[in-house]
């Protein structure tokens, strides 16, 4: 077992990162450099010829107009097929390293699994898969979230760390970037005498953030849900490698069977944007049910909800809609995730909505919580 880290963010290693070779090394730089170029581009070439119209006093144009106007521009059908095809490039490379690893990496997991640790992993096969949830691949990830082989099988796990690395630092963040980290300051800043005793982390996939949470409150007792197997197993086995004694529950964020009032921080990390908007609700609703009176309650995510953000960057939510599978977040966008807090029956006075910097990247977090009267 490794020993417990100092901090966790994407450059973490344990024993089932895989090891890249001379060629997976040039494979992801390219796909990274390559993303980081798209990025440039629409910043400036594409941006252009989108605000054209505004600029000639054109005023407002619906999603549609845009779309439709944007559609005939060469640049961005060029811009459009190297984003989809780097995306697929990104998942074979990233598919084929871990593949080429596969049996010392399960030798490495049996290892971790014999190891004495001090969290739980509790599976539920008679668990119902939502219909959403079984039908998108987010992102593109082969297989989905939901990617279940068999009784020990992690890859979905696997996959999405490796994925979600590569992904947001070709899209901007940089290598000690994370969710979770942002999340702990935003509390240690703005509630500084707050120490919670119980922690649930919601749809928390393979564990990442789930350990900045673990590790910023020692003390108290950590548990991650999802509804992916792949992802638990995996992240059960992160957590013990690292030396973090988390507990993975196999639930729905909306059904998480803790008890009313047991809990003193409800978090989540990008998954709003993941759920059509009758789970969003509900999964405020059972924050409500589960967090005791003077918890906190801290949902993070994409910041597609601020008031300011530009029509062009309003734009390329939709493209992620339509060519990247993200189904709900033009949906996210259009709900305002205090009133839906305020629904679930925490007082207007106690909700906040808030932007939390990156730890090492140019943009902001979207916070949207409340505490509990």
């Amino acid at each position: 077992m490794n020993p417990k880290p100092a901090e966790m963010n994407r450059s973490t290693v344990h024993a089932l990162s895989p090891a890249q070779s001379c060629r997976d090394r040039g494979r992801q730089s390219f796909i990274f450099h390559t993303k980081r170029q798209l990025g440039q581009f629409a910043r400036t070439v594409l941006q252009g010829e989108f605000n054209e119209p505004f600029e000639s006093g054109d005023g407002e144009m619906a999603a549609a107009d845009a779309t439709a106007l944007m559609s005939k521009r060469p640049a961005f059908a060029a811009w459009s097929a190297l984003n989809i095809g780097s995306q697929q490039q990104m998942w074979r490379a990233l598919g084929d390293m871990i593949k080429r690893q596969s049996s010392s990496l399960a030798e490495a997991a049996s290892a971790i699994d014999a190891s004495s640790g001090a969290g739980s992993l509790t599976l539920n096969s008679d668990l119902p898969m939502p219909a959403y949830f079984q039908s998108t691949a987010y992102h593109g990830q082969p297989g989905g979230y939901c990617l279940d082989r068999g009784e020990d099988d992690w890859l979905a796990g696997a996959l999405q760390e490796a994925g979600g690395t590569l992904y947001s630092r070709g899209a901007g963040t940089g290598a000690r970037d994370s969710k979770g980290q942002a999340v702990v300051r935003f509390i240690e800043q703005t509630f500084p005498d707050f120490r919670p005793g119980s922690i649930v982390d919601l749809g928390c996939g393979y564990g990442g953030q789930t350990a900045n949470y673990a590790l910023a409150f020692p003390e108290a007792q950590t548990h991650g849900v999802d509804l992916g197997p792949g992802l638990l197993r995996y992240a059960h086995l992160r957590a013990t490698a690292l030396g973090l004694p988390i507990h993975y529950r196999q639930a729905c964020a909306s059904q998480t069977e803790f008890a009313d009032e047991s809990v003193d921080l409800v978090v989540s990390n990008i998954l709003l944007h993941e759920i059509p908007a009758d789970l969003l609700a509900d999964v405020m609703r059972e924050s409500y049910r589960i967090v005791k009176p003077g918890g906190l309650v801290v949902h993070q995510d994409v910041p597609t909800q601020k008031q300011d953000t530009p029509a062009f960057q309003q734009w390329l939510s939709q493209w992620q809609v339509a060519h990247n599978d993200e189904p709900f977040w033009q949906s996210f966008a259009d709900t305002s995730v205090p009133e839906a807090l305020i629904a679930a029956g925490f007082d207007e006075a106690d909700t906040f909505e808030a932007y939390q910097p990156q730890v090492d990247g140019p943009l902001v977090w979207y916070m949207a919580g409340a505490r509990k009267s």
